[in-house]
């Protein structure tokens, strides 16, 4: 009998000193295969907060295209180069993360338009060499755009993972 209990107390003694088995990591997404990505199909009429005034556009460079609707236009477009090398098209920007990438977005004003506009712009980081663009047009000006900006991004991110 005393055995017996030493052998549970061991075994007990044992089990508490082991260290679990670590949890499996999370399966990290893998990006689309963007040969066989239509860009006019990553976002759609619901992702906006109106209907379209227009058909989704085809733009001519490759993985890219212009959504319209009333006074905003969103166009986006896949291009290869690093965040680094993106940073450029943004002014004044800000670092952001958008469905856990890094980004960086900003907002400017153009007044020379009449009427005046102002044009939000995300890059978020897709890979090393590949990042998403993300710019939205509003006319009149509206600050808010950036706001459209991010989140047209976050949708196109997690369609271009899943």
């Amino acid at each position: 009998m005393n055995r017996r209990l030493g052998a549970v107390w061991l075994l007990a003694v044992l089990t508490a000193c082991s260290t679990p088995a670590p949890a499996p990591a999370p399966a990290t997404p893998k990006l689309r295969d963007l040969a066989t990505v239509d860009a006019c199909t990553l976002l759609a009429e619901p992702d906006f907060e109106k209907p379209f005034t227009k058909a989704p556009e085809p733009l001519d460079e490759p993985l890219s295209c212009r959504w319209s609707v009333e006074g905003q236009t969103v166009w986006m477009s896949v291009e290869n180069e690093s965040l680094e090398q993106a940073k450029v098209r943004v002014h004044e920007g800000s670092e952001l993360t958008v469905e856990g990438r890094k980004a960086w977005w900003g907002v400017q004003s153009d007044f020379t338009s009449e009427p005046s506009s102002s044009i939000g712009v995300t890059v978020t980081e897709l890979a090393a060499d590949r990042v998403l663009v993300m710019t939205a047009e509003k006319i009149p000006r509206n600050y808010d755009v950036g706001s459209v900006a991010r989140t047209r991004s976050v949708a196109v991110v997690r369609r271009l993972f899943s």
